[in-house]
């Protein structure tokens, strides 16, 4: 093929242009210019001899190494604003133009002109707005060399599948995760028909829990990011991240690429798992756009059952192209750093939800039920604080507010389950309740009797304070000389048998006396023999 030939076709870009151009030029300048040369870059290039020649004559007298630059229509900030107004819209932003008789090029050439100084993410933007365009931008790798429980990410999702709870609702549920960064082990998962603290509290008191089932894989986290959801935000979170030292602070908005690997577990929840179920939203639907039915819908429990099992497989089963192949369980164990475990006893105690309630005369009522113990007794109208683990029904904590805020006040457990033992020590401390009041009544009732002072001489009477300490020092004495009186007692002393020669005497004594007792025959015997 001749250079001529291929002149025709070829497209030499202005960059090259100028390089090859500059090159011979240099070379002209200090020697004279090989033909073989010239007729070896013109193949290269694929233009002719000719044609290469030409561009050097170009470039030393108009000093210009590229094309005659176009005179092309140009875009500046206001024809941008239009095309905004038209929601990106080369076409009809173009028709108003030209109806409006202003200068307009073609509508192709107007379109060029939008493309030399817009990218595709901006005209992607003008056209959909800002979610179009974020799907443009590049983002730059995670950062390598994380050890496990370094940082935490935390999300919620609703859940694409629909399944139906025990009063018939149909509804598409909430999931709560937290996911390692490094180990991208999902270590704690709630499920709720709507998200809320309680979910929060409850997936993050799974994930670190190192006990069966939850464990082994957990501990307490350095950091936790999450987005700028109100149940992260919520008080009792903070509180309990406060509690445990962890670092625990939302995302700047609109930057889910900051965490990444949650992200990426909810589409795999949806790719992996959702989508075997049936009344996954995103199946597939009929002409009148309804999902083809696939059989009868999962209730609440039984979906909670499948995404148990799910979660076991994504952590000890299924590799990660991340982690090397390696399973995130794989990936946890190969890391030696110490983990920080809290006991059972006190995490429970943290992480538990928090609203207030009054208490009424049937104790605590929360979520439709009733939590009572014998402590609540006397409380009754009082404005407490009830903690609770989400999806724990058995029993509650009941704290103080006001002044006492955070003292606790009682254990409270639900009415249908108070045991035998828990109703007979609720009876007592009612009772008991009753005769302290009782006891200081009484007690009360003696300090107000008015009291006389002592008369030496005739004259009105004189009433004295009932708390005077000359009262108080006659009934310590009257009291010390009752209690000397009982110890002289001869019924406090065993004197063992009386004497038989004293049983005549105390004979006579009570027949004197007036007594019911009449002597046996014996001894009436013995007292004709002694007369």
């Amino acid at each position: 093929m001749s250079g001529s030939e291929k002149s025709k076709t070829s497209y030499v870009p202005s960059e090259v242009r100028a390089c090859v151009v500059s090159a011979l030029l240099a070379v002209r300048q200090t020697q004279t210019l090989p033909t073989w040369r010239v007729e070896a870059a013109a193949a290269d290039l694929g233009v002719s001899v000719r044609t290469l020649w030409r561009w050097l004559e170009v470039a030393e007298s108009e000093d210009r190494f590229t094309r005659k630059p176009r005179t092309s229509f140009v875009i500046g900030e206001d024809d941008v604003v239009e095309l905004a107004y038209y929601r990106g819209n080369v076409s009809a932003l173009h028709a108003a133009r030209v109806a409006e008789g202003r200068p307009t090029p073609s509508v192709s050439a107007f379109r060029a002109a939008f493309a030399r100084v817009l990218p595709p993410g901006r005209r992607a933007g003008l056209r959909e707005g800002e979610r179009t365009r974020r799907d443009f931008d590049t983002y730059l790798p995670r950062p390598t060399g994380r050890r496990r429980n370094e940082c935490w990410e935390a999300d919620h999702t609703q859940l694409a599948v629909h399944v139906q709870l025990p009063d018939n609702r149909v509804v598409m549920p909430w999931v709560t995760l937290f996911l390692d960064q490094a180990s991208r082990a999902l270590l704690g998962w709630a499920i709720a028909v709507t998200p809320s603290q309680e979910s929060v509290l409850a997936a993050l008191r799974a994930a670190i829990d190192v006990e069966a089932p939850n464990g082994p894989m957990g501990g307490v986290p350095a950091a936790i990011r999450f987005d700028r959801g109100k149940e992260f935000l919520a008080a009792a979170v903070g509180l309990a991240a406060a509690s445990l030292a962890i670092d625990a602070k939302p995302l700047p908005a609109y930057t889910p690429h900051l965490k990444g690997g949650v992200e990426r577990v909810n589409s795999s929840i949806e790719q992996l798992f959702l989508a075997t179920l049936p009344g996954f939203v995103h199946g597939a639907r009929g002409r009148d756009g309804r999902l083809v039915e696939d059989g009868p819908l999962l209730g609440l429990e039984a979906l909670v059952q499948l995404f148990a099992a799910f979660v076991v497989d994504y952590n000890t089963v299924r590799g990660h192209q991340s982690l090397g192949g390696r399973t995130p369980l794989e990936a946890w164990n190969a890391d030696s750093t110490p983990l920080v475990v809290v006991p059972p006893r006190h995490l429970r105690h943290l992480l538990l939800a928090r609203t207030d309630r009054t208490v009424t005369k049937r104790g605590v009522r929360l979520a439709g039920r009733v939590y009572n113990c014998a402590e609540l007794c006397g409380w009754v109208g009082e404005r407490v604080e009830v903690r609770y683990l989400p999806h724990h029904h058995h029993e509650v904590e009941v704290f103080r507010l006001g002044d006492h805020a955070g003292e606790h006040l009682a254990t409270a457990v639900l009415v249908d389950e108070l045991a035998a033992d828990d109703v007979t020590r609720l009876l007592k401390h009612r009772a008991s309740e009753a005769k302290w009041l009782s006891r200081i009544q009484r007690a009360a009732a003696a300090r107000r009797r008015t009291r006389f002072a002592a008369m030496t001489q005739p004259g009105p009477l004189v009433a004295t304070s009932t708390h005077t300490a000359a009262g108080t020092m006659v009934e310590r004495a009257h009291q010390g000389d009752e209690a000397l009186r009982q110890a002289a007692s001869r019924t406090l002393v065993d004197h063992g048998p009386v004497p038989a020669r004293m049983r005549r005497l105390d004979d006579l004594n009570l027949n004197s006396g007036g007594g019911a007792a009449v002597p046996d025959e014996k001894a009436g015997r013995a007292n004709g023999a002694d007369r």
